[in-house]
């Protein structure tokens, strides 16, 4: 047991005796003075005065060493040389703690130096044990291009770590950095930003709370809600990465990307940008919302992807809506198709695979149709190849006109007349006052000229051979009122709540108050005044 005991003595004793710091030992000094300080014995050393404690040098004009409590205050010329040599630090005036290996540096321009990287700052404290130093008095470091400033800082030279708070700026040429709190590495060259920071490119501003961008490779990935303010353009997101040389992005979580000049705004889950090509892509269930006349017409678009190109060489301009598109716009159209591509240099957009389109209570679809506008409204519609239009009258029966192709005239975005060319067939109804059925008129012919009056059918031209045939409202029966391929798709039409998807919200009714709450109300602002006898 007394030998057990016996070890563990001589085991912490060997812990304790090599824990111990090791004294300031003086190399050199031009002249040395003893005295006294305090009853403490205190040596006062003079020119090219050299000091040495484990691995570290430290060099000074002017010293007082306090040998028993292996410390020392130094003037003029401070350096403190580390093993390696690549770490120096240089000041005017310096309190060293031998024990602690602690180093209080003071002086108008401290510089402290490892490698290609220096610090700048007037109040330094050096910790040569754990290799950490810390400045509290606004610093300035240079690494390389890159040029960091904050008020405070630590420098961890282990991990060759920077810690910077309050009013940091980070300039790299191109780049400035505005943040609260940022870590960046000296080898790596990566910064970490994790209070709210604002990046100013050349061409755009991108603003985040948490983050990191790679000074090599201009790779910045924002996480944490972000924005990208770029060439007119916003882009807000959950996620943001994004390339400054490959000028590639990606967006994930709640995108919302808006053109204030085109008065544009899309939704969607995901988002990508490719910044050489000039194209755009959100995905799924994407959202656009386009304002026009003030304010006082919207038109949606929703697919399952929406693809913008602007390509400035090719002179292409073009928005792609991919699987499941709907076009909503109340006033003017209702759409729906497969996929659609929007070209905004010549004012057309062509729908693809089965499109519908509603104006009014026309309802009207073809193999490809082909909308053109003029001064932002509605203005001709192409039907290509099994062209069809359904039309509803006051008693709800279905004027119907179809052929190989079809043009609608529109004015005000208001249909007007429609042109049939090639094989024309109509079937529409002799109404009496809007009250009543007299007959139906079913004809074919070449071509065909349909009126309309107040977005409802009012007469039907025919040439080239018309055949008519008049059918009295007796002897009308279900096999004579459809024409062949017809199918009235109403329940299809989307609405406000279609188009918008997740996106669209109700605001809740507000409950209306109560005839005693409003009369304590009316009691509390106007109080009535008593009047003095």
């Amino acid at each position: 047991m007394k030998i057990r005991l016996l070890g563990i003595f001589i085991f912490l004793f060997t812990i304790h005796i090599f824990a111990q710091p090791k004294k300031v030992e003086l190399i050199t000094a031009g002249s040395l003075e003893g005295t006294t300080y305090n009853n403490q014995p205190v040596r006062k050393l003079t020119n090219n005065v050299v000091f040495k404690q484990d691995d570290a040098l430290l060099y000074c004009d002017l010293a007082y060493q306090f040998t028993l409590k292996n410390e020392l205050e130094a003037f003029s010329n401070i350096r403190i040389i580390r093993g390696d040599s690549q770490s120096i630090v240089n000041g005017e005036h310096m309190n060293y703690f031998g024990d602690a290996r602690l180093a209080k540096i003071t002086g108008r321009n401290i510089i402290l130096t490892n490698k290609t990287m220096k610090l700048y700052t007037t109040i330094l404290d050096y910790n040569l044990a754990l290799d950490i130093s810390n400045y509290y008095n606004i610093g300035k470091v240079i690494d390389g291009v890159n040029t960091l400033t904050s008020n405070m800082g630590t420098y961890f030279k282990q991990s060759n770590n920077f810690l910077f708070i309050k009013n940091v700026v980070f300039k790299d040429g191109k780049y400035t950095i505005y943040s609260d709190t940022l870590n960046y590495n000296t080898e790596t060259q990566i910064i970490d930003f994790r209070g709210p920071s604002t990046i100013i490119g050349p061409n755009g501003t991108m603003k985040s709370d948490k983050g990191f961008y790679n000074s090599i490779t201009k790779q910045t990935d924002f996480q944490g809600r972000a924005q990208i303010v770029y060439d007119n353009f916003i882009l807000n997101a959950d996620k943001i990465k994004y390339n400054q040389f490959t000028h590639y992005g990606f967006a994930e979580g709640n995108v919302v990307m808006v053109s204030p000049k085109d008065s544009v705004t899309v939704f969607g889950d995901f988002g990508e940008y490719w910044g050489l090509k000039g194209h755009t892509k959100v995905y799924p269930r994407a959202l656009m919302q386009t304002v026009s006349g003030g304010g006082k017409d919207t038109m949606f678009l929703s697919a399952d992807t929406l693809l913008s190109i602007n390509d400035t060489i090719k002179k292409q301009k073009q928005l792609h809506a991919f699987h499941k598109v709907i076009v909503y716009d109340r006033k003017n159209m209702q759409a729906i198709c497969d996929s659609m591509v929007n070209n905004l240099i010549d004012s057309t957009t062509t729908f693809y695979k089965d499109p519908v389109l509603w104006n009014g209570k026309n309802q009207m679809r073809g193999d490809t149709v082909i909308a053109i506008l003029k001064n932002k409204k509605l203005n001709q519609v192409r039907f290509r190849l099994k062209a069809f239009m359904i039309s509803q009258d006051t008693l709800e029966n279905f004027n119907q006109v179809k052929g190989k192709n079809m043009v609608a005239y529109f004015d005000s975005s208001r249909i007007n007349r429609i042109e049939v060319k090639e094989n024309a067939e109509s079937i529409y109804y002799a109404l009496q006052e809007d009250t009543a059925t007299n007959g139906l008129n079913k004809i074919e012919s070449a071509d065909l000229s349909v009126k309309f009056k107040k977005q409802k059918l009012k007469t039907i031209s025919f040439y080239k051979k018309p055949k008519a045939t008049f059918v009295p409202v007796q002897d009308i029966t279900d096999n004579i009122i459809r024409l062949k391929g017809f199918k009235w798709r109403n329940s299809e039409r989307p609405n406000l709540a279609a188009v918008m998807g997740k996106y669209y919200f109700i605001e809740p009714k507000k409950k209306p108050l109560k005839d005693s709450t409003v009369k304590a109300i009316k009691q509390k602002l106007y109080p009535k005044k008593k009047i003095k006898k």
